[in-house]
């Protein structure tokens, strides 16, 4: 009640368009749409800025926030219109609800009260006359009574290329502040290394005690084989029972006095809270500071946030681009550009099991394995399209990141347990990176740890493992089942779950191959069918996809994968 009479206090955004916006809308909307088929197609993003023209970091004024935005084309050329938000998180709503704006693309809050001391995120989204609405577009942040490029000022006669001497950095919402100015940069992928050994002395949003539950911790290279975690005392819910291990939160009770101390190679791992316990994930967003001992290259990737003795060891410039196919795209596909989005942030993924829901930012990433899964299999198939280089660029860096940082945790002890979907989507993005980079380290991880991955797992051959004896005895297997590709939800763990019934167990056809199919093509397409070296996986996503229902979910739990699989297959 308290949140919906905030949201109907809220004032409105100034706007002078919003009047002719509205009358372009009712006129499209009687004409009907163009060509006679149907609207499916969402408008695409545009992007966001802070301030009235070119972004700003930083603002003195402290009463209003400005915003303006790019256009949000619609495919079928339909008008738009527009709504905006203000949070403290990316994508988040808590400073200012969803608003409408009209056709405007520019906006200003008026008589609104902003909090001071955070980085502010306006995130718009569009609607056309279908009612489809887009994806989310945020701005980079914007802080407020501060004069601008104050706390980021580089150093007079700093090397661009091996960072700026700065007193702090901010990622995601999240701003870690030195006791001195220090040399930092930024990773490929837009996360900040800093030349250490560094203190520092504030972490912003700061942990802290709140009615016994600690929030907004930070970790430093987190341990995968650990089931506990420093970020927040409500996590796993009922199941969190000596789960939260304080002595890892290295972020409480850090301020000028009793800095936190990095030293080179160590990755500090800094989480933002959900205000309520008990969530399913309980984190908003998180972000990764590294700590290096000499600046890295312009065009360095950053290591793993798990593990030590890390070292920046991987560059764009080493990708093989000609490891991805050019082929043309069935209708329906999204953009490279718009699934970048989706692995921007940190994939934070070093608690294995189901109860690893909770830990998955929500900002970030998807908190089911399944839709983890999904989401890794439209990017391996949409980067096989024939987009530009150029245009497949941002996703491949996000993708080849995801990939280096998974390997860290299988690499480091962690495994992604088969337990329904929960462990699902995590190999193929090493296979991805490895390839691209030429990396024996992981491609040897992705031939030889089938232990840590689900997908492996769960699928087998049903074979006699004694006389007159199928697979141990269970699942009903008999003579006439020899060779057949299977799937188990606990299989190479624990065969005793095995059932031969297609619907015994739901989790085979809600949240395992409806979604493998994706990257089992990709893998196909770019020639990696046996550096994954499992066939019965390959051979059961084809049983699987002769057996299912065309055009169901259960089949494809997304279409465009579906309409990937049927136009391709046959080729790879």
């Amino acid at each position: 009640m308290m949140a919906a009479a905030r949201e109907r206090a809220a004032p409105r955004p100034h706007t002078a368009w919003s009047a002719a916006a509205l009358a372009l809308l009712l006129a499209a909307c009687s004409a009907g749409p163009t060509g006679g088929g149907r609207q499916d197609s969402p408008p695409s993003i545009g992007q966001v800025r802070d301030g009235p023209g070119r972004d700003l970091d930083r603002q003195e004024v402290r009463t209003s926030l400005f915003a303006n935005w790019d256009e949000f084309p619609d495919p079928e050329g339909l008008p738009v219109v527009y709504e905006w938000c203000i949070g403290r998180v990316p994508g988040g709503a808590d400073v200012m609800p969803w608003t409408a704006v009209g056709g405007a693309t520019r906006a200003v809050t008026q008589g609104l009260e902003l909090p001071i001391g955070f980085a502010l995120y306006v995130s718009v989204r569009a609607t056309d006359i279908a009612g489809n609405r887009s994806a989310i577009s945020t701005s980079n942040g914007i802080l407020l009574g501060q004069p601008p490029d104050r706390t980021l000022q580089p150093t007079a006669g700093a090397d661009p290329t091996e960072g700026d001497q700065l007193a702090a950095v901010e990622r995601f919402g999240i701003t870690w502040t030195f006791e001195h100015p220090v040399r930092c940069g930024r990773f490929v992928n837009g996360d900040w290394w800093v030349l250490g050994p560094v203190h520092i002395v504030a972490i912003t949003p700061a942990s802290g005690v709140d009615d016994g539950r600690t929030r907004h911790g930070s970790m430093i290279d987190p341990d995968p084989r650990a089931s506990a975690q420093g970020y927040d005392s409500a996590m796993f819910g009922a199941d969190g029972s000596g789960r939260f291990d304080a002595a890892t939160n290295v972020a409480l009770g850090v301020r000028p006095d009793r800095p936190l101390r990095l030293e080179p190679g160590m990755s500090l791992v800094s989480a933002i809270s959900h205000p309520q316990p008990g969530q399913l994930p309980q984190l908003e967003t998180c972000a990764i500071l590294t700590c290096v001992g000499q600046p890295p290259a312009a065009d360095a990737f950053r290591p793993p946030y798990c593990g030590s003795g890390k070292h920046v060891r991987w560059r764009r410039s080493q990708l093989d681009l000609s490891r991805l196919a050019s082929l043309a795209a069935p209708p329906g596909g999204p953009a490279p550009a718009e699934l970048a989005q989706r692995f921007e942030r940190p994939w934070l993924d070093h608690i294995g099991g189901w109860t690893g829901r909770y830990l998955h930012p929500r900002l970030n990433m998807p908190d089911y394995g399944r839709d983890m899964a999904d989401l890794v299999g439209l990017a391996g198939l949409v980067l096989q399209l024939d987009h530009d280089a150029a245009e497949k660029e941002p996703l491949v860096v996000a993708l080849v990141q995801l990939g280096i940082d998974l390997f860290g945790i299988v690499a480091n002890g962690g495994r992604f347990a088969a337990d329904g979907g929960s462990g699902s989507g995590r190999k193929f993005p090493i296979l991805f990176a490895g390839a691209l980079l030429h990396d024996e380290d992981m491609l040897r991880l992705a031939r030889e740890r089938h232990d840590a991955f689900a997908e492996d797992v769960q699928t087998f051959y049903v074979e006699q493992t004694s006389p007159g004896v199928w697979n141990r005895g269970y699942g009903d297997y008999g003579p006439e089942d020899e060779g057949l590709p299977e799937w188990g939800n606990r299989h190479a763990d624990d065969p005793s779950v095995d059932r031969k019934s297609w619907t015994s167990d739901p989790y085979r056809r809600c949240c395992t191959a409806n979604v493998w199919h994706g990257y089992v093509l990709a893998t196909r397409i770019m020639g990696l069918r046996d550096e994954w070296a499992h066939p019965p996986l390959f051979d059961y996503v084809d049983r699987y996809m002769q057996i299912e229902t065309p055009g169901t979910w259960t089949r494809s739990f997304r279409p465009f994968a579906e309409r990937m699989w049927d136009r391709y297959r046959a080729d790879f």
